[in-house]
């Protein structure tokens, strides 16, 4: 998923600010190379995590459903 998609999801969902916060460690981290656009938006759909949660916590989450989803 390219940069600007990832933008463009994090504002849709009302989390432009946590978009900015987790720009460089999403970058840096890689976690969306390999993801697509839906399975971000199914991501937000079904977790609704603070805005102020710690980017560490956010990629934990985030990691626990894309395997949850891939082993149903």
């Amino acid at each position: 998923m390219t940069e600007q998609q990832i933008k463009e999801v994090f504002e849709s969902y009302g989390l432009s600010k946590m978009y900015t916060r987790f720009q460089t460690p999403l970058y840096v981290t890689g976690l969306f190379d390999e993801v697509e656009e839906d399975q971000l938006e199914d991501f937000f759909d079904h977790f609704e995590l603070s805005p102020d949660v710690f980017f560490d916590e956010f990629r934990f989450w985030f990691q626990y459903y894309t395997v949850a989803q891939r082993h149903m």
